[in-house]
């Protein structure tokens, strides 16, 4: 208490027999560093005379046995009673009898000491009850003066302005009389203001005052009947000391661009904090993760602020305190996040922040720094300070996360919710549990892996020799498979990623990472004097994508192929229904060194047929063909019929699934030209194989 007391003046009137009880009183105190002013009386006339020419704050008395007849003095005089009523009286009594200290109380003492030695803490504490309760009074009485001359402006307001509690006028200025068509305020006292409201604005009318604070539009009609547009702010107010609404109304200007602007204004802001309001911070989420899933690169971070001790707060500081907290918290948070980000006001006790753009690091960066801020923040109001305790969740946004906002903000809330179970003021990354995870969070965690393996370079392509029964060895032909590497360096089944890569749109990447790569491989053949051709898949998007097309004859264009070492090959299947896209793409990619190939060859009735609108120079039997081939004659004698039908058209065939020795010696008499299978030699990370064996 006293250092509540230190710095501030204050005075004491000392009551007793001897001036020297005074003089040593001040000297105590002041040695205390309090700026004490002890003025001494030696009787009711002298204590009178003092109190007309000085303030005093706490009244001393140390008379003895004639205390008790001050104390009445005091309080029974007219004169001293307007001066001294109010004012705290200590007494300094050598009694311990409870029959001679209540009736000091019942006199009007605040205190009665019995021993000196703890007059002091007595003292300071009376002081401070003084000072408290004169800041109290002065208080008052700047409000009634504001208030007073807040009625007076809105009386002379052109601004209409009414005061309704209860959904009941109970006070109006002049402009709003005027405005409804009133001549007299008492025939508006007591009138709903919902009698007034027309067609569907009677029911947001009513939700609106429900609401107690907001900006909306509504129709009324006035006492003349006409019908009126008008703008209603509504804030929480006090009229003669009781609560109401306070109502600003403006009729609306047509084709006010003011109004216009403060509507747009209100229309993005939370009314409590200034800051912005959740349907808007959802709009520019959600044209955010558009830009960063157009972009593939870019990142940004979602985050939730919450603070956890809000009962406690409440209980400390009230619910008045604990909004105007939250009001400067957010206010303190949006400067610190700055122009890094956007701060918006989410629930009760909980605010949202997005960085637009933001990787793991800033991110991280800017959760130390609002936690670290938050360490240190006190909230003060009136003579009490108060701290907060907070939970932070953030989630990384990036080409992979979804495109629904109230799914990320729920993320965020559930990391924020995890860091409140660990303790105070920790932050909390949202981070997808595979073992717990949605659908939807496993298909994002492997659009992300994928996306980070073609960046680290953990793609890799795996090559099975084609080769020729016909002794041709001028070149050496390979199929190109591709392969994945795990973040723990394992390697992944293409079923375990292409499909995922197929769903989360990634493909048109990897394909053109898998042609980049088939080249540079024809590219090493040249300069150790062999000449590799490579046939490899394309998937079903890129195929259709114009933009792939574009890319890639400019790419073919740039490296300048030896004739057709690089073959694209296509499903028979799909093919079909891509005829006419796959004409235009084998006529402009042929003369650049790359050729189509169909793939699958053999189904159906009329499989030729195809090859009459694209025509090819080289096809692959379907694999079904090949299925237990040693032991099916049928799938023995169709493939004869094609490779037949092949030669007759000068259509290079290519059988694949050579899985044994007998399949080999089947197929080989019947004048084959390439051939492929695991027997021969499965998939190799390089593309090296002894072609001479064959």
């Amino acid at each position: 208490m006293r250092d509540q007391v230190q710095g501030r003046p204050f005075s004491i009137l000392y009551l007793s027999s001897a001036i020297n009880d005074a003089i040593a009183l001040r000297s105590q105190l002041r040695n205390q560093g309090l700026g004490a002013h002890v003025l001494h009386a030696d009787s009711f006339e002298t204590a009178l005379n003092q109190a007309h020419k000085s303030a005093l704050d706490v009244v001393l008395i140390d008379f003895g046995g004639q205390a008790a007849g001050l104390l009445d003095a005091l309080a029974s005089d007219p004169s001293a009673r307007a001066l001294f009523e109010w004012m705290p009286k200590i007494v300094l009594a050598d009694v311990d009898d409870d029959t001679q200290i209540l009736p000091l109380f019942e006199l009007g003492a605040t205190a009665v000491v019995l021993h000196e030695s703890r007059l002091m803490p007595v003292l300071i504490r009376e002081v401070l009850a003084a000072l408290t309760m004169q800041e109290k009074i002065l208080l008052k009485k700047q409000l009634a003066g504001a208030e007073m001359r807040c009625q007076k402006l809105i009386d002379g307001s052109s601004e209409a302005v009414a005061y309704i509690q209860d959904g009941l006028h109970i006070y109006a200025n002049r402009a709003y009389l005027d405005l409804m068509g009133y001549s007299e305020l008492d025939d508006l006292i007591d009138e709903p203001l919902l009698d007034r409201a027309l067609g569907e604005s009677a029911a947001r009318l009513k939700n609106f005052l429900k609401d107690e604070e907001g900006t909306d539009e509504f129709e009324l009609k006035t006492e003349g009947g006409d019908h009126i547009k008008v703008i209603i702010s509504a804030s929480p107010a006090s009229f003669d000391g009781e609560a109401c609404l306070q109502l600003f109304v403006a009729r609306k200007q047509q084709n006010s661009v003011e109004v216009e602007e403060q509507l747009e204004f209100l229309a993005r802001r939370d009314l409590l904090t200034g800051l912005y309001n959740r349907n808007y911070f959802f709009d520019q989420l959600h044209e955010r993760l558009e830009l960063i899933k157009q972009s593939e690169t870019e990142q940004g971070v979602l985050m939730m602020l919450d603070i956890t001790n809000s009962a406690a707060l409440k209980k400390m500081i009230g619910t008045t305190g604990v909004d105007s907290l939250i009001t400067e918290f957010g206010k303190e948070v949006e400067a610190l996040v700055g122009g890094k980000g956007l701060v918006a006001r989410h629930g009760a006790y909980s605010f949202l922040v997005l960085m637009g753009k933001a990787d793991l690091a800033q991110a991280e960066s800017m959760v130390r720094s609002l936690i670290g801020y938050v360490k240190d923040y006190i909230f003060t109001t009136g003579t009490t300070s108060v701290t907060v305790n907070v939970a932070l969740g953030y989630v990384l946004l990036d080409a992979s996360s979804p495109q629904n906002g109230m799914e990320l903000v729920d993320r965020a809330e559930r990391a924020t919710n995890k860091a409140a179970e660990q303790g105070a003021n920790l932050a909390e990354r949202y981070q997808i549990d595979l073992k717990t995870a949605s659908d939807t969070e496993q298909e994002e965690t492997w659009a992300r892996c994928i996306k980070e393996a073609l960046k680290e370079n953990r793609f890799f392509l795996a090559f099975q020799p084609i080769v020729s029964l016909q002794g041709h060895r001028d070149t050496n032909r390979f199929e190109v498979f591709l392969r994945m590497i795990d973040e723990e360096g394992k390697p992944l089944r293409p079923m375990d990623f292409l499909g995922r890569a197929e769903r989360g749109d990634l493909m048109h990447s990897i394909d053109r990472w898998v042609v980049l790569s088939a080249i540079k491989e024809i590219h090493a053949g040249t300069k150790r004097g062999e000449r590799i051709k490579l046939y490899l898949r394309i998937s079903e998007q890129s195929l259709r994508d114009e933009a792939f097309a574009q890319w890639l004859v400019s790419r073919l264009a740039s490296v300048r192929l030896p004739e057709n070492l690089l073959v694209i090959q296509v499903r028979a299947d799909m093919a079909g229904y891509l005829l006419k896209h796959l004409e235009n793409l084998r006529d402009i990619i042929a003369p650049l060194g790359c050729g189509i190939l169909i793939d699958g060859f053999g189904e159906g009735a009329e499989p030729f047929r195809l090859l009459d609108h694209l025509k090819t120079r080289e096809i692959k039997i379907s694999r079904s063909l090949l299925e237990n081939f040693s032991q099916e004659a049928a799938n023995q004698a169709a493939v004869a019929q094609l490779l037949n039908q092949a030669a007759g058209r000068d259509v290079q065939v290519i059988v694949p699934n050579v899985e044994d020795p007998l399949t080999l010696q089947l197929i080989w008499p019947m004048g084959v030209d390439l051939v492929q299978g695991d027997f021969i030699q499965s998939p190799r990370n390089s593309p090296e194989f002894d072609f001479s064996q064959f």
